[in-house]
């Protein structure tokens, strides 16, 4: 039934959204993890204790707990606040309701949780992969969809 109204929302309101392929959604994906990595390794090489047979650093005590911060604002919070992360702002992505209206904090927290379960053996895009809105199980679950707009949403005046 889901399915059947976001389609003709798509028709009728022609609201200048797509949804978002999988592809920019890995991409988008990417963005943040690598940014959230070079955050760790800035914040490791200034207050951690480097790792002796490997490379990387051990963060512990305040450090372990603003990147634990900063995990939780560049992916649930920002998603809330803004419909976005910056792996999505970047790729013009949006995360909406189902409805094409924005998200809170809980829906983004909902998606945040369950996407553990998505990237554990890729149950996620295999999930996506079955079903027309691209949907993985957080999405299924807290009633969102990922969109593209077709104009960028960084350039918002």
């Amino acid at each position: 039934m889901t399915e059947i109204t976001i389609e003709n929302q798509f028709e009728t309101q022609n609201s200048g959204f797509e949804i978002a392929k999988k592809r920019y959604r890995i991409l988008a994906f990417i963005i943040d993890f690598y940014i959230f990595g070079i955050i760790g390794f800035i914040l490791g090489f200034f207050f951690g204790t480097p790792l002796e047979d490997e490379v990387g650093y051990n963060l512990n005590g305040l450090p372990a707990f603003g990147m634990f911060l900063i995990g939780f604002f560049l992916w649930p919070i920002s998603e809330g606040i803004w419909g976005q992360t910056i792996g999505k702002r970047f790729l013009n992505l949006k995360v909406v309701k189902n409805e094409f209206k924005s998200i809170g904090i809980g829906q983004a927290f909902g998606r945040f949780f369950l996407g553990f379960i998505d990237y554990i053996f890729l149950i996620g895009l295999i999930i996506a992969a079955n079903n027309k809105q691209n949907k993985r199980i957080g999405d299924l679950a807290a009633n969102t969809i990922v969109v593209r707009t077709k104009k960028p949403t960084h350039n918002n005046v």
